[in-house]
């Protein structure tokens, strides 16, 4: 249920607070006054498009808010968790447009995107209004509305899903077919590949340490002449070895006239032992630097057929490695192809057997559904003076074996709505009724059927009574009250006998206030009430007639 809207700098609204209740919420005011701004401001809320237009003049940003109380919209609530938003019963969402672009939208105070806002928002607020009649056309409408009555979702969706992994099985099917038939080709260049990557042995992280090795045998002469000075250093005449052996010598001497000086001794010694150590390691090293011009050569030999590889098989020895190993998945499949392909064959079969009994089941039910719909819909076209109107789904099943017709709305099921408004007429599709009354008749008497199946969190009904007047439009409203009953209902109405079936009346009107134009949005008490019916009855003063008129219209809905 929505609560509450707000609304700021948007179009000719400069600050409103809307609240909303259950039950019959009417919106009425004169023409051009706002109401369908506030109907722009729900759009908004809904995941609708936003322009700039809408920014009020002298204003940077338009914001909106709307407030939903979600306790019996369990399937709200799943997809807020699925999203990971904190619900807690309620949905509060806000939308920004600024003038630099910079538009935000805010769900229960988390940032999210506008394809977030429309998924959580879809099936929320069921508009029904004169831009909905092209809608009603479509087929795909007709058998969801179709679905909603029968209390066929659940199965509507469990074929769907079968439908979907159908098409998924045989799209495979189609794929591998065409790989079949580039099968010896791709085996052929397949099969040079592995045997190329095969034939260089390649080791992971090898041209790493190629790179390393390559760099010390190119540093040999270097190496080898800064390695002699380092022996030279240790071991010559005047070296590091000779002179720490003579400073021993001296400092024992010395111990022996002044034994404090024993530290002394004992560090030289030990100093001693770590240079002997190193000139072992410099002799070692000189051991094993051997000039090999040839191991050079096979070093740059094998950088560069590494090189050459990378350049066919990816950037790096790790990702040519896994290339490989996929090419050896590929080569199974493609030589293990025609099994693959007979049992995706046999796949397809069962679960295309599957798909048409569970679908045939669907169509049945839909079919059996119908006539139940279409005679509750003709019994409410009869409370509202289209005494003579039928309504008839004509229902066909398409088996065809390509599934070629079917999509993920109609699941093999071909539809229309046609409809008979006058006597001796027949029966005509509905796109060929001309006339907008009977055209809104039909949407509300179809809403009225589904009202009590629940699920949707609000009706919106705009202007769905234009065109009519006396005791249709009041059987029009009675229709509504009755949807109230069990659903929030929000419904914007010129009509007098339709407004005064109100749980809650909001009038909204247009003023000038300091050289500016601006919509307000009033909640109306009962004196407020019978002015606003009296004005809609076309009273241009509020006389004590025009009031003791609206007065009776207003005792005659509550009967």
């Amino acid at each position: 249920m929505l609560q509450t809207i707000k609304i700021k700098n948007f179009a000719l609204i400069e600050n409103a607070e809307i609240p909303f209740e259950s039950g019959l919420n009417i919106l009425s005011g004169e023409t051009g006054a706002g109401k369908s701004i506030v109907l722009e401001a729900i759009s908004l809320l809904l995941g609708g498009r936003a322009s700039l237009e809408v920014i009020r003049t002298g204003s940077d940003e338009a914001v909106v808010e709307g407030y939903f109380a979600t306790r019996e919209l369990p399937w709200l609530t799943a997809r807020l968790e699925a999203l990971g938003i904190e619900c807690g019963h309620e949905l509060l969402i806000k939308r920004s447009i600024h003038r630099n672009g910079k538009n935000r939208i805010y769900i229960n105070g988390e940032l999210a995107t506008l394809s977030m806002l429309q998924g959580i928002c879809e099936g929320l607020v069921d508009l029904c209004g004169q831009s909905e009649h092209q809608s009603l056309f479509k087929q795909n409408v007709q058998i969801d509305l179709l679905d909603r009555f029968v209390s066929l979702t659940s199965l509507a969706s469990k074929v769907r899903d079968q439908f979907t992994h159908t098409l998924a099985l045989r799209e495979e099917w189609e794929t591998l077919k065409r790989k079949e038939e580039e099968r010896v080709q791709r085996l052929e260049y397949i099969r040079f590949q592995i045997a190329e990557l095969k034939e260089a042995s390649l080791q992971p992280n090898e041209d790493e340490a190629l790179h390393n090795e390559k760099k010390l045998l190119q540093s040999h002469e270097q190496r080898l002449q800064l390695v002699n000075q380092v022996d030279a250093a240790i071991e010559g005449e005047e070296g590091a070895l000779n002179s720490l052996k003579l400073a021993l010598t001296k400092a024992k001497s010395l111990v022996q006239v002044d034994s404090g000086m024993e530290t002394l001794s004992q560090t030289l010694e030990r100093a001693l032992a770590e240079v002997e150590d190193a000139s072992i390691q410099t002799r070692a090293y000189l051991g094993q630097m051997d000039q090999s011009p040839e191991r050079l050569s096979e070093v740059h030999e094998r950088l560069s057929v590494i090189t050459n590889l990378k350049r066919k098989y990816g950037q790096s020895v790790e990702q040519m490695i896994e290339h490989e190993s996929k090419l050896s998945g590929e080569i199974h499949l493609l030589e293990n192809l025609s099994e693959r392909l007979e049992g995706l064959e046999a796949e397809f079969q069962i679960a295309r057997t599957a798909l048409l009994k569970l679908a045939k089941e669907l169509y049945q039910k839909r079919k059996k559904g119908s006539e139940l719909f279409s005679k509750a819909v003709e019994k409410e076209l009869k409370e509202l003076r289209m005494q003579d109107a039928t309504v008839q789904f004509v229902l066909s099943f398409d088996d065809a074996g390509e599934l070629a017709g079917w999509g993920p709305d109609t699941l093999g099921t071909q539809m229309e709505l046609q409809v008979q408004t006058n006597l001796g007429e027949g029966k005509k599709s509905i796109q060929k009724i001309v006339s907008g009354g009977e055209l809104s008749r039909l949407l509300l008497a179809i809403r009225r059927v589904i009202a009590d199946k629940g699920g949707i969190g609000v009706y919106l009904f705009d202007e769905i009574d234009a065109g009519l007047g006396g005791q249709t439009a009041f059987t029009v409203g009675k229709k509504l009250k009755s949807v109230a009953a069990h659903n929030q209902v929000i419904c914007i109405t010129h009509v007098p006998q339709v407004a005064v079936f109100a749980d809650h009346h909001l009038s909204i009107s247009k003023k000038s206030n300091k050289g500016r134009t601006v919509t307000t949005v009033e909640e109306l008490d009962l004196t407020g009430r019978r002015e606003e019916i009296a004005r809609m009855l076309g009273s241009e003063k509020l006389t004590p007639a025009a009031i003791k008129n609206a007065k009776d219209l207003l005792s005659s809905a509550s009967l």
